[in-house]
């Protein structure tokens, strides 16, 4: 069982996160996506980043990322990787920054989402929310008890309405 409409020869597939690891190699990270494309069938991913400067934690961007500028550096890539696929997964993570950076961190998923409106994309996200890929694993045992990962994870890619 795969979602309709996004599970095709010749799709790319944009998975959209938060920022680059400090601490690790993001391996697991992208082990998960690599799985996510050979279970979706999509042809490619590329992937993007919504903050460009690495941290050990996601919840370090609040300090990080209270002046634009981290922000600003990602959109050259967003906007590189949203012209190259046909399908978007938000995969940035559930919770938003603190303080200033959430201001930010706001502007940039509103940003995104007015590239990814033009192009007319479909947005795909793991249980209707952004979840990380780190993520995934928890919520579909939580969702899904009994089902191997795999079809749990099948399962949970569900189609975003559009943001406007």
């Amino acid at each position: 069982m795969r979602p309709h409409g996004l599970s095709r020869a010749g799709t790319v597939l944009l998975v959209l996160m938060s920022n680059p690891p400090s601490a690790t190699s993001g391996d697991r990270t992208r082990r998960r996506v690599a799985l996510l494309k050979e279970l979706l069938g999509v042809s490619a991913i590329v992937t993007a980043n919504l903050f460009s400067i690495a941290t050990y934690r996601t919840g370090n961007i609040a300090e990080v990322g209270a002046e634009p500028d981290g922000w600003l550096e990602a959109r050259p890539a967003i906007s590189a990787a949203i012209e190259q696929c046909n399908a978007v997964l938000i995969a940035y993570g559930g919770q938003e920054p603190s303080g200033p950076a959430r201001v930010h961190f706001r502007e940039q998923v509103a940003w995104a989402e007015t590239l990814i409106d033009a192009r007319d994309l479909q947005v795909w996200a793991v249980g209707g929310r952004p979840l990380h890929p780190s993520r995934w694993h928890r919520f579909t045992h939580a969702h899904y008890p009994g089902v191997p990962f795999h079809e749990a994870l099948v399962r949970s890619v569900e189609r975003r309405p559009r943001s406007r």
